[in-house]
């Protein structure tokens, strides 16, 4: 039968219509079911696979035999580290004293080339030995054959100076190349520690409070033997007075540990990086009135007596450290660059008094106060929840 052209078009219009319809439907369905239905899967899943207190405490378990090891590693090459550094101090001494020999030395053959210019003109040999350098010296020391015999005694001592000075540098470059290793192979277990804490943090608020008192890594009340312990201020770090033992916060590697350090009042200067728990990689540090228990490289526990508290005019101060040991944390320009004019309490100095608090140590007096500077990224900012 013949169809008309018009009842054909109109025919075709309606079915291409009705064909793009539910091509339009189909699209929205899995579009909305691509949409919805994974997230309500996996929030399902998650809600089905959520593990019991029981569970948690024995994946925590595990997570804490596994931190526990990379720990003990990593406050090993932070011991080694601490030893290389020392190492480093007393080459660049040795160092030091070499160069100035050399230089002493370098006035004599300056006067003996002073003698030979006025008898007729200094020799190429006394002019290189003035103007090289010691290695070039030492590569030149044939030279000394051509001198006469009352030059060459003094000559020799030179380079023997000279050379003594090259082996040292030597050292001291060997010792940098270690440390830069030592402290590649730290960044490294520092970050599977980090990634290992975050694991444990997600776990704690599953378990119960008797779970709890046995789970984790304990960080423990440093000041918890303190005679008399009174709360000051917080400033760079926080301020007390009283007598008797510090331990330290956690396990750690003792970075410094000096009687005479000038720059604080009383002259203590400790310090220790943290080898554990959620504040690992950080550096504690208690200065002022106190006399040091123990010697840099030392690790130490929660149970280590670090230090004696005296009952000086200042007090102490404790706080976080640069992770350099070599001040507080807050000159840093990252924490506000603050030092001990002010103005105070700091931020980071805070942040420390949190932590205090949550190991049950009384807050300052200045709690509440506006903190001027920062905390940097990587500080728990609330202790007490880290803690748990």
């Amino acid at each position: 039968m013949h169809t008309p052209l018009a009842v054909r078009t109109a025919m075709i219009r309606r079915k291409l219509r009705v064909g793009w319809l539910s091509v339009v439907s189909l699209a929205m369905t899995v579009l909305l079911a691509a949409l919805f239905t994974p997230v309500g899967l996996s929030g399902l899943a998650r809600a089905a696979l959520q593990p019991t207190p029981a569970q948690a405490q024995k994946e925590l378990a595990q997570l804490n035999k596994q931190a526990t090891k990379l720990g003990l590693q990593y406050a090993d090459v932070v011991q080694q580290i601490v030893y290389a550094d020392e190492w480093l101090k007393l080459r660049n001494k040795q160092t030091a004293i070499y160069n100035s020999t050399v230089d002493a030395m370098r006035e004599q053959i300056a006067k003996l080339a002073v003698a030979a210019y006025e008898q007729g003109g200094i020799n190429s040999p006394l002019a290189l030995l003035l103007t090289a350098s010691p290695q070039r010296l030492l590569s030149e020391a044939s030279i000394v054959n051509e001198l006469s015999g009352a030059a060459a005694v003094q000559i020799r001592q030179y380079l023997d100076a000279n050379r003594a000075l090259v082996g040292a540098e030597r050292l001291e470059i060997r010792a940098r190349a270690t440390i830069l290793e030592l402290k590649h192979a730290l960044g490294k277990r520092l970050a599977a520690l980090i990634r290992l804490n975050k694991k444990e943090g997600n776990l704690l608020p599953l378990l119960t409070l008797k779970q709890l008192a046995t789970t984790g890594h304990p960080y423990l009340n440093p000041l918890r033997a303190i005679f008399g312990l009174n709360p000051e201020r917080v400033d760079m770090g926080v301020d007390f007075s009283g007598t008797g033992p510090i331990y330290a916060i956690g396990a750690g590697v003792v970075t410094n540990a000096e009687a005479n350090n000038y720059g604080w009042p009383g002259g203590g200067w400790i310090t220790y990086q943290l080898t554990d728990g959620p504040a690992v990689g950080e550096v504690v540090y208690v200065a002022e009135n106190v006399i040091p228990t123990v010697q840099a490289g030392q690790k130490v526990t929660p149970h280590t007596v670090i230090a004696n508290m005296i009952n000086g005019a200042d007090g102490i101060e404790t706080g976080w450290a640069m992770l350099d040991s070599a001040s507080s944390e807050s000159e840093m320009s990252e924490a506000g660059g603050i030092t001990g004019a002010g103005p105070f309490p700091t931020a980071i100095g805070m942040n420390f008094d949190f932590l205090l608090r949550a190991l049950g140590v009384p807050a300052a007096p200045n709690f509440g106060q506006p903190t001027p500077g920062l905390v940097p990224a990587r500080y728990q900012i609330d202790w007490a929840k880290a803690l748990r």
